[in-house]
Parts: structure tokens; C-alpha cells; sequence
């Protein structure tokens, strides 16, 4: 195995990269989760987020518009999910499924209706890198760090922010009430339905980002059929290993950008594993989190389960 200074900080960074689109759609699910809801539909909202973006992107030729206009598709796509589970109180794991499904057949019309192929996109530098001085020459961790899409380092302040939010003020104590018992907080005069709506809409925001970030960062303004091949589960999965905490949710994106990365610097630093195996492994990880899922009783009471006034 090889692993010198040069090789390991290119890893690092892949690894970094790779764990900004989970990182900012788990942000957004934990949120749902911490209100009760289970948006299994994350997959859908990043897909369609990202087909916005290039849209956005193609009708201003400004990277800018185009993530305000992936922001604003994964809105609309998590307020409609919204209606169906936080107002009409439908089975969300159903729903999210169901979604999904017609996400992807969906944007692969939007595709071919509203996309150019041969459109020439232009400078998307400033939102690929942005180099922080005399940090990002730091060995190894400079570069992986410090050398990051501004989108990123957006990431890693809403971590904070957010673990802030939940932690010590009313918002986080109102969203914490309705997650952990729907029928109390009713009783106690919080409307359960607008606090869900709400933290739906805040996933599907940075859903947007992250589904903007994919296309506008990670593939270079180009949108191909299920481009977020999986993500949107990986990041159901990655709140979970986070313990519904900003801060390892976190770190757990990391590890799982470590395990995305491996598909592609596996075989530059040595690793004698089959690609499949390494293609497979973020993906194992996210199977371990689901079981520990069931088996695990540190989520929030009521995730999962529509709230119905009069039923426990």
C-alpha cells in the first residue's frame, strides 16, 4: 500500500469533496427527522435539485442562478412531499419510495425536453475552489481542508449552526418536542403540522444546495440520469450513524466520502480490494446504519409516524 505525504493528501481532498453533497443533505434530513418525519424521498429531492441547477444554469449562463434555481427545486419538490405526509398524513416510507421513483423517471424527460447537450458551460471556478491563504499549504490536510468549494465550508457552518439551533433555542426545543412526542406538543398548543411542513422545506433547501453542488461542482454543469446514484439514501443513512447530531453527522459524512473515495483512489494507493467491493462499501455502511436503526432506540420517539390528534 502506498501511502506518502502526496498521496494521502490527494485521498483526503477526493474523500472531502466527495462527502460535501452528503454532508449538506443529511444536515437537511436530520432536520426532518428531529420533527418526526422519515424523508425517505431525499433521493428524489437531490435528483431533481440537480436537474434544476443545470437549468438555472443553462437559461442565465450564471453558476449562481443555477444554484438558486436547484435551491428552489428542491424546495418545491420537499413542499409537495410535504403535503402528502406532514398534511395529509400519508405512510411516509411509501411516500418517499413512490417519489423516488418518479423523480428519476421524471428528470430523465426533463432531460431530454428542456436540456441542450451541446450547451458550452462556462466558468464554474468559483464554485468548484476557493484556496484559503497559507492554510490551504498545509501538508497532508491543506489542500483536503482548505482548498474546498465555498458550498463546503456553507456546510460546515450550518453543522454548527444547526447544532445550535436544536441545542439552545426554542426552535430546536419546539422541533425536539414534536420529534420526540407529537400528541404532548399538540396538547401544549404547537401546531405538529407547520413545525413538519417547516422542517421539510429546511431539508429540501439544502437538498437543493447539495443536488446543485453534484451537478455545478461535482460534474462539471453536466446532467446524466440518476446522477445522485444513491446519495439521498447514503445521507438518511449518515444521520443516523450521527446520532441525530450536526457535529458527528458531520464527521460521519466524512467517513463515508472516505469510503465514496476509495472507488477512485483504491487502486492509486495500493489497496489490493476488488473496485466492486469498494464500489459496494458506502453502501455496506449505510445497510449497518439502517439495522442499527432497528435496533437502536436513540432517535427521536415518533420518527417514522404520522401524527394523527386523539391517536398515541
Amino acid at each position: 500500500m502506498v501511502f506518502d505525504a502526496v498521496t494521502l493528501g490527494l485521498f483526503m481532498a477526493s474523500a472531502v469533496r466527495l462527502a460535501a453533497p452528503i454532508l449538506l443533505a443529511s444536515l437537511g434530513e436530520l432536520a426532518s427527522e428531529r420533527a418526526g418525519v422519515l424523508n425517505i424521498g431525499l433521493e428524489g429531492i437531490m435528483l431533481l435539485a440537480a436537474f434544476g441547477a443545470v437549468f438555472g444554469l443553462q437559461a442565465s449562463a450564471m453558476p449562481a442562478v443555477g444554484v438558486l434555481a436547484g435551491t428552489a427545486f428542491g424546495m418545491a419538490a420537499a413542499a409537495a412531499l410535504a403535503v402528502a405526509v406532514a398534511v395529509l398524513r400519508a405512510d411516509q416510507i411509501v411516500v418517499g419510495i413512490g417519489f423516488n421513483i418518479l423523480a428519476l423517471g421524471s428528470t430523465s424527460l426533463l432531460r431530454e425536453l428542456f436540456l441542450d447537450p451541446a450547451f458550452q458551460v462556462p466558468s464554474l471556478r468559483g464554485l468548484s475552489v476557493y484556496r484559503l491563504p497559507y492554510l490551504s499549504e498545509i501538508p497532508i490536510v491543506g489542500r483536503a481542508l482548505f482548498s474546498q468549494s465555498p458550498i463546503l465550508y456553507a456546510g460546515v457552518v450550518i453543522a454548527v449552526l444547526l447544532w445550535l439551533t436544536i441545542r439552545y433555542t426554542r426552535i430546536g426545543l419546539v422541533v425536539r418536542a414534536v420529534g420526540e412526542g407529537a400528541g404532548a406538543a399538540d396538547a401544549a398548543g404547537i401546531s405538529v403540522t407547520a413545525v413538519r411542513f417547516g422542517a421539510m422545506l429546511f431539508t429540501g433547501l439544502l437538498a437543493g444546495v447539495a443536488g446543485a453542488y453534484l451537478t455545478l461542482v461535482a460534474s462539471g454543469g453536466i446532467f446524466v440520469d440518476n446522477i445522485t446514484a444513491g446519495r439521498g439514501y447514503l445521507a438518511v443513512a449518515v444521520v443516523i450513524f450521527g446520532r441525530w447530531n450536526p457535529i458527528l453527522v458531520m464527521v460521519a459524512s466524512v467517513l463515508f466520502g472516505c469510503a465514496d473515495a476509495l472507488q477512485y483512489q483504491g487502486q492509486a494507493i495500493g489497496l489490493s480490494i476488488s473496485p466492486p467491493l469498494l464500489l459496494m462499501s458506502p453502501f455496506l455502511l449505510a445497510l449497518v446504519a439502517w439495522v442499527l436503526l432497528g435496533k437502536s432506540k436513540a432517535g427521536p420517539s415518533e420518527i417514522g409516524i404520522p401524527f394523527l390528534r386523539g391517536q398515541k
